[in-house]
């Protein structure tokens, strides 16, 4: 559990997020792309990562390795990991609503895989140590509001010599707007935005249908910030590799004369 002087208002804005995601898992489950993935995980061996994360998690040898992802959503991430080959496979995220809908993904594939519903600064002491890799994908980073407690609290995950995986939105996009009408040449935010966004039309990004919602706030982190938490925690640096390619809600913005970064793999490591 991470305890520090700003605990409480982490607390209060972890407990607002968790509502806004609840509110926005039925939008989810109502929507084609999540019969798509009971479709394929009703199919043996089903993955829905991509070439790139597929590829990078291969090369780490995931036979025999303990894996547990870190705000896992609806699980098609884990449930994908575990069907390459993992050994035993954890996702951990704080929507019970969302978690349900992992369990019903892992049910359709017969899928042996755990879930914990629990905010991700107060996880049980018995995960301490428990996991060869931890792997954090899209849209994770931006909900932390204390980013030096979220890396400890993944590294606290790791066994010696445990890796932590990370794919995500390049930390520039949080200059641009997801509005595919808007020029993508165009940076709307500063990098540098020091208070969090707040949104109060929900958190459908299948259907990007809105709704009064519960206010979220996510955050805005510099690549400088992202390391020296990672550097905090005792995570030395790995591999690292920035892409061209969308892999959230940012496909107007690829294939551009004057190219923006758009994804990164990002892999750290703890002492062997």
């Amino acid at each position: 559990m991470v305890e520090d002087k700003n605990s409480s208002s982490v607390r209060e804005i972890t407990a607002s997020n968790r509502v806004a995601w609840d509110e926005a898992a039925p939008y989810h489950r109502a929507n084609a792309q999540y019969a798509a993935h009971l479709a394929g995980f009703a199919r043996p061996g089903h993955s829905c990562l991509d070439e790139t994360l597929t590829g990078r998690l291969l090369a780490l040898g995931l036979e025999d390795k303990d894996v547990v992802q870190v705000c896992c959503n609806n699980g098609r991430e884990i449930l994908s990991i575990k069907n390459l080959g993992a050994a035993r496979c954890l996702g951990i995220d704080q929507s019970a609503a969302f978690l349900a809908q992992a369990d019903e993904l892992a049910a359709a594939g017969g899928i042996d895989c755990e879930f914990l519903c629990r905010d991700i600064y107060d996880l049980p002491d018995d995960l301490r140590g428990a996991f060869d890799l931890a792997v954090i994908t899209i849209g994770v980073l931006c909900w932390m509001p204390d980013l030096e407690a979220f890396f400890a609290v993944a590294a606290g995950l790791l066994r010696r010599g445990g890796q932590l995986a990370i794919y995500e939105d390049h930390p520039i996009l949080n200059m641009a707007t997801e509005d595919p009408t808007q020029d993508p040449a165009r940076l709307f935010l500063s990098y540098f935005r020091e208070e969090p966004w707040v949104e109060e039309t929900g958190l459908d990004y299948y259907g990007n249908t809105t709704y009064k919602a519960a206010p979220s706030l996510c955050f805005f982190h510099k690549f400088s910030d992202i390391f020296m938490a990672a550097r905090s925690a005792s995570l030395e640096l790995r591999e690292f590799e920035e892409f061209a390619h969308n892999i959230g809600t940012w496909p107007h913005l690829e294939n551009q004369n004057a190219q923006l970064p758009l994804s990164y793999f990002l892999r750290l490591g703890n002492a062997a």
